[in-house]
């Protein structure tokens, strides 16, 4: 029996697809040779999940789309910053779904038209920015989800990143496709190391590791939110997936959260961008300065410590530029 069939009884929900998956999980020797390391290091590969620049965003959002279409919803609102991948994603895979799409955006409104967002308006998101910091958008979804239905519209709101309960049943499929890569490479224990924005994907990644009784043990990189609160914020979440897929609430104590080294939706820091552009140069991979430059980073400093294989679990994103890897070029350039 594989990973993925001993879910069968307890994830029944609807899944609309979106994505090419699984995706796959593959080495980085020559990364691995380049940073020192001591344990396997492996990379399971979300930006090629398929469907725009999701990365491992199409996850919840099968998921979402899903449940939306059986409970005959008409309307998506969500939220993120104007360069949010999952807005983009979330936008896209409402119009394919035939459901229109909200967006509400912190700030005020500027010239600049980031890529995602030029996607998601193209695929017809109606766009609102709310001039309220990031950190009010969810009660804002709940809001204007609220105030659609009374209107008369069947308006299905969606917190950032698709963190919610539905969504999170994505990561916990996502644990067994790689419970199962791991098997077929003859891999017992491993640890894992993602990106951590809104919650969603850690909190299924969890909640799967403990429905399969997995000898995994998970870092999450804060890339987002201040670690002061993010273990209660993170708690809850995986309660209501762990609910949601009727299994025992395992809690958050496989997961070890530490802070990325770069601001909050700012620049990486120098070191991030150099483990950048060293699996750029050596694996071809794309680490955006968001969010996977900085738990590669985290990925490659764990597996110069000897132990079970390390599995960064790239989560995908927009590269925004090539200029994303020039302070690497230049430090290259002056030893």
């Amino acid at each position: 029996m594989t990973a993925e069939t001993a879910l069968d009884d307890v994830l029944l929900a609807p899944r609309f697809s979106l994505g090419v998956l699984p995706t796959p999980l593959v080495p980085a020797p020559r990364l691995a040779e380049q940073v020192g390391a001591r344990a396997l290091l492996l990379v399971k590969r979300d930006d090629l999940a398929g469907f725009v620049t999701a990365g491992s965003k199409v996850r919840p959002l099968e998921l979402l789309l899903g449940h939306a279409v059986e409970q005959g919803y008409d309307t998506l609102v969500t939220a993120g910053v104007a360069g949010s991948s999952f807005c983009q994603a979330a936008a896209t895979a409402a119009h394919i779904a035939g459901l229109r799409c909200q967006l509400l955006l912190p700030g005020e409104r500027t010239d600049e038209v980031p890529a995602n967002l030029a996607m998601a308006l193209a695929c017809g998101a109606e766009v609102t920015f709310t001039g309220q910091p990031r950190e009010r958008l969810d009660d804002l979804v709940r809001e204007r989800a609220a105030r659609l239905t009374r209107s008369g519209r069947r308006a299905m709101g969606v917190p950032r990143g698709g963190a919610d309960e539905v969504g999170a049943l994505g990561f916990v499929l996502g644990a067994a496709e790689l419970a199962d890569q791991l098997s077929a490479a003859g891999v017992d224990e491993a640890r894992i190391v993602i990106a951590v924005g809104s919650g969603g994907s850690v909190s299924g990644l969890l909640v799967g590791r403990s429905r399969l009784r997995l000898d995994w043990a998970v870092t999450g990189v804060s890339v987002s939110r201040p670690l002061p609160g993010l273990d209660d914020h993170l708690a809850a979440l995986v309660t209501r997936c762990a609910q949601r897929a009727g299994v025992d609430d395992p809690g958050t104590s496989a997961l070890t959260l530490v802070a990325s080294r770069g601001r909050a939706h700012g620049p990486a820091d120098a070191e991030e961008l150099e483990c950048a552009r060293l699996a750029l140069v050596t694996e071809g991979l794309l680490l955006d300065d968001a969010y996977t430059a900085r738990s590669g980073l985290v990925a490659t400093q764990l597996s110069r410590t000897p132990g079970p294989p390390v599995v960064l679990w790239h989560t995908g994103g927009l590269v925004r530029a090539v200029t994303d890897y020039d302070h690497g070029a230049r430090n290259e350039e002056t030893r």
